[in-house]
Parts: structure tokens; sequence; C-alpha cells
């Protein structure tokens, strides 16, 4: 049968794939579904409720989907010609430090471009604005990122970017956003930035401890005493605007996660901030990201404390900022979902439109889905500023779950996989499907935690809290 069971310590369910819904089963159903589901011999008659279950149109054998394919395929070209909102200019490919864990890094990197002195021209620079406001017909809001290498080595290019699309995009609204190291920001840097209104994301990697072993500059010194000065600097001249800054926290899961946690609980009021964890992909250097025991199950803690303070049943200043902001951005993101069912011709969930999202033009004029992908990859590339989208190569990555079609069509993690094209890039300019399918297990284990959290937070807002009321009323200790 097309479903995934799941239990929790008081009930018992299976997700239908084909109607992407929850059921609830009594334990002879779910145990009757368990041994179908793993094979084994069953010489019981189904219970009642699988039958009903039958009758209403659930738990079918096979998957809904027939074919794989991108339900914006079609209407791509049009996407892409008329609904640009968003571009990042790489503005420099140099860089100041040499954080070991970069992609581009000259020691580990084996697919990604290496650090260069590479900077982009202003005439590149206003090819991609009018590129973008040529294709931005129908959008009424319009975002600039700015990228790098490090991207305050050209402020000056910064500038004029600014002032030209001030005046190119007149009539939108138009924001802009930078990703630094910060430790180039000075006085006059903050506040034409304040001025200007630019979201500011500063790299940050944990405590001086954590954040030496990995971001370094070109000499091999830390960088922690310098960005935390810079923010010092920013609260002193621009309070306001420092507010308003957000950390980009990369983990390396092999490390403590209590130490890699403790700037955020500490004297530096880095927690609050808004924090923005990632862990360090490896990808691109060949190797699988693996995690230390400890890094795992002190995560879990602090993820379950998250929860806690989600409900109001643990102080919130006492719980990881990092556990907050992934627990927190996992129960948004199911809640705001609706469920949707499995089509004919249907695709997985992993893929974003190609270029319409998050639009990377490197210092060369090329052209790539995200800032996050290989600029070596023919297979990334969506064409250049001179020639245009190569729409051919937009719809292959939007198709990426053809590659795999046979195997994703069986999956019940169909609507909830997290495998875009960047996990099928095969280093050799072309998508490759064992290259894609190496990353099923890991993708089908977060879906797989997210919507157990789910049940979870459902299973007390249904059973739990109406009690914890009722004993509140009756004037029960519940603590």
């Amino acid at each position: 049968m097309f479903v995934k069971l799941f239990s929790t310590p008081n009930h018992y369910y299976c997700l239908d794939v084909n109607k992407d819904e929850f059921l609830e089963l009594s334990f002879a159903s779910y145990q009757y579904l368990a041994q179908i589901l793993n094979g084994e011999e069953v010489k019981t008659m189904p219970p009642e409720e699988i039958l009903d279950l039958k009758k209403a149109g659930y738990l079918s054998e096979k998957s809904n989907v027939k074919k794989v394919k991108h339900a914006i395929t079609d209407y791509l070209e049009e996407f892409l010609e008329r609904k640009l909102s968003r571009i990042i200019l790489q503005v420099t490919q140099n860089c100041n430090l040499r954080c070991k864990y970069c992609i581009y890094s000259e020691e580990h990197s084996i697919m990604q471009r290496s650090h260069s002195s590479k900077n982009m021209s202003w005439e590149t620079a206003k090819a991609a604005l009018n590129f973008l406001w040529e294709h931005s017909v129908d959008s009424s809001s319009i975002n600039v990122g700015f990228y790098g290498g490090e991207p305050l080595l050209q402020m000056p290019l910064i500038k004029q970017v600014i002032e030209y699309s001030k005046k190119l995009f007149k009539g939108k609204k138009l924001t802009f956003n930078m990703t630094t190291n910060g430790t180039l920001l000075d006085e006059e840097k903050i506040l034409y930035l304040q001025e200007e209104e630019i979201s500011l994301m500063i790299s940050l990697d944990g405590p001086k401890e954590i954040n030496d072993m990995n971001r370094v500059f070109v000499n091999g010194t830390g960088t922690y005493d310098t960005v935390m000065k810079k923010i010092e600097l920013m609260r002193e001249i621009a309070p306001e605007y420092a507010k308003k800054l957000s950390i980009s926290m990369v983990i390396d899961p092999q490390n403590d996660f209590d130490c890699i946690n403790s700037i955020c609980l500490g004297k530096n009021d880095v927690d609050k901030l808004n924090i923005l964890p990632s862990i360090v992909d490896k990808g691109y250097d060949g190797e699988k990201t693996v995690s230390s025991d400890i890094y795992r199950w002190k995560s879990r803690y602090e993820g379950f404390l998250a929860i806690l303070s989600y409900l109001g049943r643990y102080e919130k200043e006492k719980v990881s900022p990092i556990a907050l902001a992934s627990i927190n951005s996992e129960i948004e993101r199911r809640f705001e979902v609706e469920t949707s069912r499995l089509f004919e011709v249907d695709t997985p969930s992993g893929p974003c439109i190609a270029g319409q999202m998050r639009l990377f033009c490197n210092v060369e004029g090329l052209l790539f889905p995200c800032e996050r992908v290989s600029e070596n990859s023919k297979a990334m590339c969506l064409g250049t500023l001179d020639s245009g989208f190569n729409i051919d190569n937009a719809k292959q990555l939007l198709n990426v779950g053809a590659l795999t079609s046979d195997a994703c069509k069986e999956c019940w993690c169909f609507r909830y996989c997290m495998l875009c094209c960047k996990k099928a890039d095969s280093g050799q300019g072309t998508l490759d499907a064992a290259v894609k399918l190496s990353y099923c297990s890991e993708s089908k284990g977060n879906a797989y935690h997210k919507l157990m959290l789910y049940l979870l937070l459902k299973e007390i807002n249904v059973d739990y809290l109406p009690q914890m009321r009722y004993r509140v009323q009756k004037g029960e200790d519940i603590v």
C-alpha cells in the first residue's frame, strides 16, 4: 500500500501519500499495515477499519503519479521573461578570508570555482540590472543582492548599483540585501548601509574557539574578535539598524553543540539578533557531512526545549536561539502549507523555479539558478546576460525529479522532498540520477522528523492543552 506509518506514545497514524492526509489508526490496523509494508505474510483478515478506509478511497496500492513533470514547465519561458523579481550580483570573487570549509577553497572544492581576484565591472553590473528590468514586467517588487567573495571589497561598485537601481526601478518596491563576513565594516560603510536600508547578514560561526577554527583571514588568524568589534561599532553608531542585523551561522556538526551555542546564551547578546543556522555543506568537496554523537544528542535536547518553549512550557531565554530558529521554521513550514494530493502528472517538491526565485549573476555575466550551485558546471548555467536564458537547461533543472522518475513516483516522501538540482550535479557538466539518489535517505530522514513534530504538536493541541486548561481551572499544579 502507498502509505507511510508513524507512531507516537499515544496514537498510531498512516500518511496516505496519494491524498497527502494523515489517518489515525487503531493499533490493530497499524500492525496490519506494518506487516504488509514489511513484506510479511498476513494470515489474518484485515480489520474493519482498514476495509472502511479502502471503501472511502484511501490506502490505494499504487501511486497516482504516472508522469514526473513540473506544472510550470510549459510556462517557464514566460515566467523567466516577465516575472523575475530578484537578482544576486557576485560583485567580486576576491575575499580577505580563507574559511576552511568555504566552497571556493583551493584546498577542498573539487567541483566549484576557486578564489580569484576577478571583480564585476560596472558594465556587467549595469547589464545585469537592465536584464532584470527587462524581465520583471509583471513584478511589483524588486530585490538586488550583493554577494562575493567579500562584497565590501567592491563598495564603489555597490554604490553605483544602488544609485542606478533607484532610477531604473522607480515605481516598484526596491530592496537590497548583502551577505558579508563583516570584517571590513567601518563607520562610513555602516552609516551608508543604514541610510540605504540594506538588509545585512554577517557570518559568525559561534564563540571564539569555534569560529576561529574555520573562519580565518588569509594569514590564518581568527576573525571572531574583529567581527564582534564591528557589531559593537554598529550598535554604537546605528543602534536601530543593528537590531535588524542577521547572523549566518554555519555549523560544523563535528563540534560540540553546547560550545557552538554558548555565544548565543552568553554575554554578547548575539541571541537577540536574527540567527540563521545551517549545516556545513561538503557536497562540492565530494564528501558527506557527518555529525558527532555528542552534537546529535545535545542538539536534539535543545530542540525538545525549543518545542516546550513554543508551547509556553519553558522559558524562551533559556533555549538555544539556534534550536529555536530551526524548530520555528519547521513548524511554520508545515502548518502554513495546505495538503495537496498527488496528480497523474506531478513532481517532487524539491526544485524551485530555476532562475525565477534567486537568479545569480557571476562576475562574468553568467546566469545560475542561485548562488549555491557550482559556477563551473555547464548543467547549472541558465545562460548569459548577452544571450539570455537557455530555456532547455532551465527546464532540465526544473524537472530534476524526472531523472529518478521511477523511484520518485513510488516514494512516500514525494510531497516532502527537498532535493533540488544541486543534489544531482555530477561535476561533469551533467545531472546524474545516481548522485541524486545518494541524497534520498537524508531527505527522507529530515521529512520524517518534521512530520513527527507536526503530529506531536497536533496531539498537544488536541489532547493535552484541553486537559491542562481543565486542571488549571480546578486549581491543580501542572508543573
